[in-house]
């Protein structure tokens, strides 16, 4: 397995985040990118050079895209990713934006959430998001890029589905075990018999099962939740996992403690690693 990583979302403070982790010990990132205003020529030839400068890996691109953003049960579904047709066409513009940013930092692995896809397989929104990852996946083959699902608002059964009915060689998974957890949807553990083999990178993320009906399990730090990290890192060399692993904080926290806790979370993982 690769050593362990960090997620970092682009901003403008992102050179000095990106000397942090490497003073800290990361060598390598994945990039999350939600300021589509970033999505230029010069702007990823700067973060090149940025990231070569440090010697820091980018071994993902995390992309977002325009509209509204609910990340809950409620709202959620009608607004998140590709699966809502109103959204789709331009989600998917923003997507493939994405990928040739992706290219001039050398990048091959496009990453995102695709919404609530139905469990229906008929539903018309399944077999939308089917067209969509064909595209999509057709159109990231000519240049050698992968493009990975997120997991979370689905159980890992429909990613699967998913891959099955796609049916490209370049779509895979970006596994997000607290998620699995904070979505109701799955064990991380279990998860990986249905989705291990498409695993092609992960999110380190810690959180519980939802309580209430209508609101996610809520995240805690690395080790502090219900994420069993040695039997995942276990399960992981027993199918012979070899991709990156990047610790994702999205715990609302000032920048010392949050910046603390990911130090935390690096020791506590490392010991499995």
């Amino acid at each position: 397995m690769n050593p362990l990583g960090i997620a970092i979302i682009m901003e403008d403070n992102l050179e000095q985040t990106l000397q942090w982790a490497k003073e800290n010990g990361f060598t390598n990132c994945q990039l999350q990118l939600w300021n589509l205003d970033y999505l230029c020529r010069e702007h990823a030839e700067h973060v090149k050079k940025l990231t070569e400068s440090l010697e820091m890996e980018v071994t993902g691109l995390w992309c977002g895209w325009h509209g509204p953003v609910k990340w809950d049960f409620i709202e959620g579904p009608s607004v998140l990713g590709i699966v809502p047709m109103e959204y789709r066409a331009t989600r998917i513009k923003n997507l493939l934006d994405g990928a040739e940013y992706a290219r001039i930092l050398g990048v091959k692995d496009i990453i995102t959430h695709l919404g609530f896809v139905p469990l229906n397989c008929r539903d018309i929104n399944y077999t939308g998001v089917v067209s969509a990852l064909k595209y999509i996946t057709s159109e990231l083959k000519k240049y050698g890029q992968n493009f990975l699902m997120e997991t979370g608002q689905e159980p890992p059964i429909v990613l699967r589905r998913l891959i099955d009915d796609v049916g490209s060689d370049n779509l895979f998974v970006n596994y997000d075990p607290a998620n699995l957890l904070m979505y109701g949807n799955a064990n991380p553990i279990d998860g990986l018999n249905i989705l291990g083999e498409f695993v092609r990178s992960m999110h380190a993320k810690d959180g519980s099962y939802p309580k209430k009906g209508y609101e996610l399990g809520q995240e805690y730090p690395i080790g502090k939740g219900d994420v069993d990290f040695a039997r995942l890192i276990q399960k992981l060399k027993e199918i012979g996992y070899d991709g990156p692993m990047s610790i994702e904080y999205e715990i609302s926290a000032g920048d010392n403690k949050q910046k603390q806790e990911i130090i935390e979370g690096k020791v506590y993982l490392e010991q499995f690693l």
